[in-house]
C-alpha cells in the first residue's frame, strides 16, 4: 500500500475507543465478531480464547485485541478499521475522526452492493456488464469485489425465497451450504455432483476475493482471475434461477 500506517498508534487510539463504557464499547465476543465480518474464517471466540490459554498467552483484552489486530493483513485491518470506525463515529465523534485521519488517506477497496430484491437473467446480464467494464478497464479488484457482492446479493434473495429459515445468513459459503442442501432434498433426480458445484464456486469466489484484496495477484494473473470469477458466478446463477421460483 502507498502510504505508511503507525499501526501501533492506529491500534492504541482504536483500543481507546472501544474500551469506553457506553455504545462504542466491543465485548471479547463483540470485537472478534467484527475481525469475523471482514475474516469469515477466523476463529470464534471460544476457539480463539481456548487456544490462547492452551498456549499461555494472555486473556486481557487490550492484548489478545493487539494480537489478532497485527494478525490481520493490512488489508484486512483497514477494513476493520472503517467498519468500526463508521459505527462509533456518532458516539465520539474527534476520537473516530483522529483515528480515520491516521490512515492517511487509505481507504477500503472497491466495494459493490447489490441488493436482494427481484432477480432475473435480464438483471445478472446488466451487472455482468458492470463487471465486463471494470475487466475492460483494468479495474480487477472491483469485478472481483463485484462478482462477490452479486452471488451474495442473489443468495440473499433465493434463501428469503426458498429458505426463510436460514434467511438470517449474510456470508456466501454459509449461505451456499444451505441452498445446496435444499437442493440436494428437494430435487434428488439431479447428480449429486452438480448441487457440490454450488459449494465449490462459492468458496472459490470468496477465496478468490480475499486473495486478490491482499495483492496476491497483479497484471495478467489478475485479469485471468477476475474473468473466471466472473464466469464462476454467471454460470452459479443462472443455475440457480431455474430453481428459484419453482
Amino acid at each position: 500500500m502507498g502510504n505508511k500506517i503507525d499501526w501501533v498508534r492506529a491500534y492504541n487510539r482504536l483500543f481507546e475507543i472501544i474500551d469506553t463504557s457506553g455504545p462504542t464499547y466491543h465485548s471479547g465476543s463483540g470485537f472478534i465478531s467484527r475481525v469475523r465480518e471482514v475474516d469469515p474464517y477466523f476463529p470464534s471466540y471460544s476457539q480463539y480464547m481456548e487456544s490462547r490459554k492452551q498456549s499461555g498467552k494472555s486473556t486481557s483484552r487490550r492484548d489478545f485485541y493487539y494480537d489478532i489486530f497485527l494478525e490481520l493483513s493490512e488489508e484486512l485491518r483497514i477494513q476493520l478499521l472503517h467498519r468500526i470506525i463508521d459505527d462509533v463515529e456518532p458516539h465520539a465523534t474527534d476520537k473516530a475522526q483522529a483515528l480515520r485521519a491516521l490512515l492517511g488517506g487509505l481507504v477500503l477497496g472497491p466495494t459493490a452492493e447489490v441488493s436482494v430484491d427481484a432477480w432475473n437473467a435480464e438483471r445478472l446480464n446488466r451487472i455482468l456488464r458492470d463487471i465486463d467494464d471494470s475487466i475492460a478497464t483494468n479495474k480487477f479488484d472491483r469485478a472481483v469485489s463485484l462478482s462477490y457482492s452479486c452471488l451474495e446479493g442473489y443468495y440473499k434473495s433465493f434463501v428469503r425465497r426458498r429458505i426463510p429459515a436460514a434467511a438470517g445468513l449474510s456470508e456466501v459459503v454459509a449461505l451456499s451450504r444451505e441452498i445446496k442442501k435444499f437442493l440436494a432434498t428437494e430435487y434428488k433426480d439431479y447428480p449429486d455432483e452438480v448441487f457440490n458445484m454450488v459449494s465449490h464456486v462459492s468458496h472459490a469466489v470468496d477465496r478468490a476475493r480475499n486473495q486478490l484484496s491482499e495483492s496476491h495477484f497483479e497484471g495478467e494473473a489478475a485479469r485471468w482471475l477476475a474473468v473466471y470469477v466472473r464466469d464462476l458466478v454467471n454460470t452459479q446463477i443462472r443455475l440457480l434461477l431455474h430453481f428459484h421460483s419453482d
